[in-house]
């Protein structure tokens, strides 16, 4: 019986999970006496959908009941709390500041009182993830913290005055889509006059032909006061952006970052250097680094949507999944135009199992961004994984369309076509994603797995020793390799490998129950019924791991315990030939 377990692949960066896929291959190993025995369970590593659950656990509401007094004695101080800072009334329009909403908690008002004056006035910042979890700690209820949420900043007042030079490079850099550079050119003008060389940079740094079109053609507004020492110091950090934002368009991030940190010598309170700076880092996998300029963006400006987006996928990458699907729920809600903040909370989903919530993301990124070839690998994941393979196989190749070099879309293709079993079809894609990216051992595993599934074994032990080569710790290839071995009746040499998968991942059910058949193959058949049962606890639904302890229960002379199992192998996975056989020729036995 050959079993696929999927490995999941979060592929701005990499993260790995698993979800179960089931084929069939037999194998009689067994005398004949004790029917045949299925082959080994064996792994699959996909890149598939990846990665449900909410991006927020919820708060437990730490209010106590209150009588009237000391409801109207709280307003009265939650109304001398908001005058701080120029507010001249509880009710009146201006937002809270983010100082006034930790001093609401701090003062023990983190309630629905507090709550209704958020709604009522809203806020003048984006909440990060840190800021809501550090009032969760302090007592914030759930209404209070929902109430946070909800409120929408209003637009900062530099959001309506012109571009100039120096934000335009520092948007691209930051990864905004030059359609959405083009669209803030056309809503708010810029106040200088591009020159031709001006345009050739923008084209460096990734600007397409439409904003160079609408920079010609945009509303120029300039400052009625003209200082030359400044406008020196924009030309500057103008070059220090263009050069970084180039570097960037090249893969070529230690220098983009280099030109970032050198710009912001010069300008240490601009948010959109930070945010920049934070989008190099990420790409570099300096997840800490990356974090911290992110946040230091966002202190600088609480609206800056690149900065919450570029800390959500650093925490996404350090394993903080929750805290990655709130700061880009956050980016979405000051830009819903935010492609790749939607592209990032659809893996952060899918890496919590999320698919069905997945899947709409994917396409809203993708809706915004038709040619974001790796948002088609994301959906392609997320529908390979609900078993739509068909649907998987349309956004691989709409990803190889896009980018034919792309190594992680013949994966995903590899995979989805060895769902249809056509092995030959997997083996040819998981060969061009190796010849695209020899370092992807997720593809090595998976070529292994197919090169055995037609018998070749010595090309897949090839394969799963060379992903070991690249991570030893992979305990899929571990085991992977140690079937390839039994394929081969290398059973001694099995075991250790199964061990070792099971070192790495205790956990991995099918790992014991494959241990125990190489056990059995040595006739340790005391082994094999450990090492089954200890699958079973682990999951009481394998077919695989009763069977195998039926047949070893047999061998041991337990025909009614084998019995039991056999049935209890045949009754969860009634297609199974062998199991059937197995059980009717004992039952036979037995009432001889």
């Amino acid at each position: 019986m050959r079993f696929r377990k999927a490995l999941t692949f979060f592929i701005l960066a990499t993260a790995l999970i698993i979800a179960p896929f089931a084929g069939a291959r037999q194998k009689n190993v067994g005398p004949s006496s004790a029917g045949p025995r299925p082959n080994a369970v064996r792994p699959y590593v996909a890149c598939a959908a990846l990665m449900g659950g909410g991006a927020v656990a919820a708060v437990s509401d730490r209010r106590t009941a209150v009588g009237t007094r000391q409801k109207a004695e709280r307003r009265s101080t939650l109304q001398s709390v908001a005058l701080k800072d120029g507010a001249t009334a509880a009710t009146s329009g201006k937002p809270f500041t983010q100082e006034q909403v930790s001093n609401m908690v701090r003062n023990g008002f983190g309630d629905e009182s507090g709550a209704k004056l958020i709604e009522q006035r809203g806020i003048d910042f984006a909440p990060s993830e840190d800021f809501v979890q550090t009032l969760k700690a302090a007592g914030a209820s759930e209404a209070f913290l929902n109430a946070l949420r909800s409120a929408k900043p209003p637009e900062p007042a530099s959001a309506k005055k012109p571009l100039n030079q120096v934000q335009v490079f520092a948007l691209l850099a930051g990864q905004v889509p030059s359609h959405r550079v083009t669209m803030l050119v056309q809503e708010r003008g810029i106040d200088f006059e591009p020159t031709d060389d001006y345009l050739q940079e923008v084209r460096l740094a990734g600007g397409e032909d439409e904003l160079v079109s609408a920079l010609k053609g945009a509303k120029v507004t300039k400052s009625v006061t003209i200082d030359p020492g400044a406008q020196a110091r924009q030309t500057e950090l103008r070059q220090h952006m263009a050069r970084g934002a180039d570097f960037e368009r090249k893969g070529q991030y230690v220098q983009a970052e280099q030109e970032y940190r050198a710009a912001l010598l010069e300008d240490p309170q601009n948010n959109e250097f930070y945010a920049s700076l934070a989008y190099a880092l990420v790409q570099e996998q300096k997840w800490d680094d990356a974090a911290s300029a992110a946040r230091e963006a966002m202190r600088l400006n609480p609206n800056n949507d690149a900065a919450h987006f570029n800390l959500g996928v650093a925490l996404g990458h350090k394993g903080e999944t929750d805290g990655e699907i709130a700061e880009e729920h956050a980016a979405l809600q000051l830009n819903p135009d935010n492609d790749g903040a939607h592209f990032a909370l659809g893996w952060a989903l899918a890496q919590k199992g999320d698919r069905e919530g997945a899947i709409p993301e994917f396409r809203e990124a993708l809706r915004l961004n038709p040619n974001n070839d790796m948002a088609h690998i994301g959906l392609g994941a997320a529908l390979g994984g609900k078993g739509d393979s068909d649907g998987a196989i349309a956004e691989y190749h709409e990803a190889l369309h896009l980018n034919p070099n792309n190594s992680l879309a013949h994966l995903g293709l590899g995979l989805a076509l060895g769902q249809r079993h056509d092995l030959d079809g997997e083996i040819t894609e998981e060969r061009k994603a190796i010849r695209l990216n020899p370092n992807i051992e997720v593809a090595h595993v998976n070529l292994g797995l197919a090169l055995g599934a037609k018998g070749d074994w010595d090309g897949e032990i090839a394969e799963e020793r060379e992903a070991l080569r690249l991570n030893p710790n992979n305990d899929v290839a571990h085991n992977a390799l140690a079937l390839a071995l039994g394929g081969k009746g290398d059973w001694h040499g099995a075991i250790p490998e199964f061990r070792e998968a099971l070192r790495l991942n205790p956990k991995n059910e099918q790992a014991h129950a494959n241990l125990g058949l190489a056990l059995g193959n040595t006739h340790n058949w005391d082994g094999e019924i450990a090492e089954e049962r200890e699958a079973l606890r682990l999951n009481p639904n394998n077919a695989f791991a009763h069977n195998g302890l039926g047949f070893a229960l047999q061998k041991k002379g337990d025909l009614r315990g084998a019995l039991e199992e056999y049935l209890a192998a045949t009754t969860l996975n009634p297609q199974d030939k062998t199991y059937k056989e197995n059980y009717e020729r004992l039952l036979h036995r037995v009432k001889e």
